[in-house]
């Protein structure tokens, strides 16, 4: 992709704040945004999905630097767990809720907030954030420029005979999410598993079928998903196939995958690749 050609940087303020917005409506959709001191009119927005511990504040917080860097916007999305108890799947079975819906009124928001390009997105999940960016990317390709998934505990498989959100069969399924095969394969998608998360704890989804179909650990259901995925529909991928790598030294956590893996400038060497993302030179 060739780098953003933009004008010149919006000098602001400096701030290590992160403010709290709401969007109107009957059904407000809560997130937390960050802009830069030196924000880069008309680069990508950068979305930071939380697992579920929800700390959407955190993702942001945990970004601000790489922001700083490359004059880049981030937006975290809160999903709270009354309204949004399966935002992982893009939508709850027994309620019909919407999370990607949801995320598009936000980025909705986020264009009358900042200067960023909220059109294509580079999307960042950890664990069951991972999960939902993965599903946004079928469902939204066009929106996605390039997606970070971490320690998606499982995934939807490119396959087409399989009811989701184990397959892509939405219909079968029941639900109204419909997600785009044909294009699917065409967003650039890295997986990142810390070297050490082989744990089964009551965070994985466990049972016989995932067992069998993706494997026991996280490890092992992200490289069959990568393998499966690179598989899938090869002369449509465009050269967007998905990779796989490894955070040495750290297992299932957020903090420690940040704190000792420095999984912030993993995530935006990503974007940079598929994004044409350039540091920014800050004068002074």
């Amino acid at each position: 992709m060739d780098p953003i050609l933009a004008p010149a940087p919006q000098q602001r303020t400096p701030s290590r704040k992160l403010a709290y917005h709401e969007t109107a409506g009957s059904c407000p959709r809560q997130f937390f945004l960050y802009r830069p001191a030196t924000e880069i009119a008309g680069a990508p927005l950068v979305v930071s999905v939380h697992g579920i511990a929800r700390n959407a504040a955190a993702h942001a917080f945990r970004l601000m630097d790489e922001a700083e860097r490359y004059g880049v916007c981030v937006v975290a999305p809160l999903f709270d767990k009354a309204q949004y108890g399966q935002y992982q799947q893009l939508e709850d079975a027994r309620t019909g809720v919407r999370s990607d819906l949801a995320l598009l009124d936000i980025l909705d928001a986020a264009r009358r907030l900042t200067d960023a390009d909220h059109h294509k997105i580079l999307l960042f999940g950890f664990s069951g954030g991972a999960q939902f960016a993965h599903r946004f990317a079928m469902a939204h390709p066009t929106r996605v420029a390039s997606a970070v998934l971490v320690g998606a505990g499982w995934y939807t498989f490119p396959n087409r005979e399989d009811p989701y959100p184990f397959g892509l069969d939405t219909r079968r399924a029941g639900f109204s999410i419909q997600l785009e095969n044909a294009s699917l394969a065409r967003v650039p998608q890295h997986v990142i598993v810390g070297d050490l998360d082989t744990r089964r704890d009551n965070s994985l989804r466990r049972s016989k079928r995932l067992d069998r179909t993706q494997g026991r650990t996280r490890l092992e259901r992200a490289q069959r998903w990568v393998r499966a995925m690179q598989a899938f529909a090869p002369g449509e991928q465009a050269g967007a196939n998905p990779t796989y790598d490894t955070l040495g030294g750290v297992g299932h956590s957020f903090v420690d995958s940040v704190e000792l893996a420095r999984l912030p400038k993993h995530v935006f060497a990503r974007f940079q690749v598929d994004a044409g993302l350039s540091p920014i030179a800050i004068e002074g």
